[in-house]
C-alpha cells in the first residue's frame, strides 16, 4: 500500500514544476490536487474494515472574492477486511475452502472503494497579503461506494467466481456528506504547492446484494458509514487571464 502512495507523490512531484504557472497574475483560476489519504474508518464501516489508504484527484476553480468550487474523486484500497469468515458456509471445520482438485483454496480478500463528490468552499488568506494562500473550508456531497474484492483462481475454485462472487463482496453505496478544514500553501515565491487537512466523511448508505450469501438473509440493509481522512496533496494552479493581464518581452 505505501509503495503506491510514495509512487503518486513521486510521478506528481516530478511534474508539477512543468504544469504550475509561477507568474501567478491574478487570484482566480483552476487548481488541479492530486492528493492521498490515510483513512480512519467509523460507524458501520469500521465493523468490516479496518482503516485504509486512498488516493485521488481534486478539481477546483477559485474565483477572486475567494470562494472555491470544486469536485473530487477518491479511491479506496487495502487489504484490510475484518471479517474473514464471509465464506463460513462453504468452508469446511477449519474455515478453510477445499478447490476443485481436493487442495485448500487460496483466497485473498481486499478493500475496494469509490467516493466522488462536489464541493464549495471558502479561503481564509492566512496571511492576508497571499490571495492564494490560508485556510480553506469546505463542504461536499456525493457517492461513497465500497466492496470487498474477492482475488481467487477462477479455474479451481468456481464456488466464489462466475457470478457467486456477488452473493459475498457485500456492495455498498449511497449518498454521503463531507466537511474538509486545511492549509493551503501556494504562493509566487515558492514553485512547490501543497494542500494538508482532515476531512470528516457520512456516508448514509445501503448494501445493494439482494442476497447474502454467508449470512442467508437480505443484503440490502442500510448503513452508516463513516470516515475521517488525514489528506496531503499537491497543488497544481492554471491561473486565468485577461488579455490586458498578459506581459510582453522582447530581447
Amino acid at each position: 500500500m505505501k509503495k503506491w502512495i510514495y509512487l503518486v507523490v513521486l510521478i506528481f512531484s516530478s511534474q508539477i514544476q512543468a504544469l504550475a504557472q509561477s507568474d501567478m497574475k491574478t487570484n482566480q483560476g483552476f487548481l488541479f490536487v492530486p492528493h492521498v489519504a490515510y483513512n480512519v474508518a467509523g460507524g458501520d464501516l469500521k465493523n468490516r474494515f479496518q482503516n485504509f489508504a486512498s488516493i485521488g484527484l481534486g478539481v477546483d476553480y477559485k474565483f477572486k472574492n475567494n470562494i472555491i468550487l470544486a469536485l473530487d474523486y477518491d479511491w479506496f484500497f487495502g487489504d484490510n477486511v475484518k471479517d474473514l469468515g464471509i465464506f463460513s458456509n462453504i468452508g469446511g471445520p477449519s474455515g478453510t475452502i477445499i478447490d476443485e482438485n481436493g487442495d485448500f483454496a487460496v483466497i485473498q480478500l481486499n478493500m475496494k472503494g469509490n467516493y466522488a463528490t462536489g464541493n464549495i468552499g471558502y479561503l481564509i488568506n492566512l496571511p492576508k497579503h497571499e490571495p492564494n494562500t490560508g485556510l480553506l473550508l469546505s463542504v461536499g456531497a456525493g457517492i461513497m461506494q465500497h466492496r470487498i474484492d474477492i482475488v481467487s483462481s477462477q479455474v479451481t475454485i468456481p464456488q466464489v467466481n462466475n457470478g457467486y462472487e456477488e452473493g459475498y463482496d457485500q456492495l455498498t453505496y449511497g449518498f454521503s456528506t463531507k466537511q474538509y478544514v486545511g492549509y493551503q500553501y501556494l504562493t509566487e515565491k515558492n514553485k512547490y504547492h501543497f494542500r494538508v487537512g482532515i476531512e470528516f466523511n457520512q456516508g448514509f448508505t445501503q448494501g445493494r446484494r439482494t442476497w447474502d450469501y454467508n449470512a442467508n438473509k437480505s443484503g440490502l440493509q442500510k448503513r452508516f458509514d463513516s470516515t475521517i481522512a488525514f489528506k496531503m496533496g499537491l497543488v497544481v494552479p492554471v491561473f486565468t487571464k485577461k488579455s490586458e493581464d498578459e506581459e510582453f518581452f522582447i530581447d
